[in-house]
């Protein structure tokens, strides 16, 4: 599994919104080419789900803030990436009915982003993972695998 981000803020876009999704789109074509050698990086959606046409790789794309995400793997996968930030999490956790043990803003969290990674994956989740990401934003992603999640490659692209 290949995880790669960038700050999005450093790409053009009239707003951020639109930074991140350009910010998304070259890290899907930068890893085309330098990283899975695939020459036509043509991306199709299949149940909503993005993958390269002409190849086996899947990827999910997430953004929160400054942060564009890719997450890429030979199976299906989704992920998720929240700034941590103070909110009124209790209420939301109360809502979604998610079961936090431990009541805090960081758990609340690690619950949101692998729901939404779940949502993403559209599957049967057989293996996650959840970290920290950056000091300041939760990460988590899920796979249809049921090897454990390790990395080949967590590489920030400049």
């Amino acid at each position: 599994m290949d995880l790669l981000f960038c700050d999005c803020t450093k790409f053009n876009g009239v707003n951020l919104k639109e930074k991140q999704h350009n910010a998304g789109l070259y890290i899907i074509n930068y890893s085309a080419e330098n990283i899975y050698n695939i020459e036509n990086s043509e991306v199709e959606i299949i149940n909503k789900k993005p993958r390269y046409k002409y190849s086996n790789i899947y990827f999910s794309v997430t953004h929160s803030d400054n942060i564009a995400l890719v997450c890429f793997d030979k199976n299906q996968v989704g992920v998720d990436i929240e700034r941590i930030k103070p909110r009124d999490f209790q209420a939301v956790a109360k809502r979604m009915n998610f079961k936090l043990k431990e009541n805090t803003l960081e758990e609340f969290y690690k619950e949101w982003t692998l729901y939404e990674a779940e949502i993403k994956l559209q599957e049967s989740v057989r293996s996650s993972k959840t970290m920290k990401f950056k000091d300041n934003f939760i990460l988590s992603i899920v796979s249809s695998s049921e090897n454990h999640i390790e990395f080949n490659y967590f590489l920030e692209i400049t």
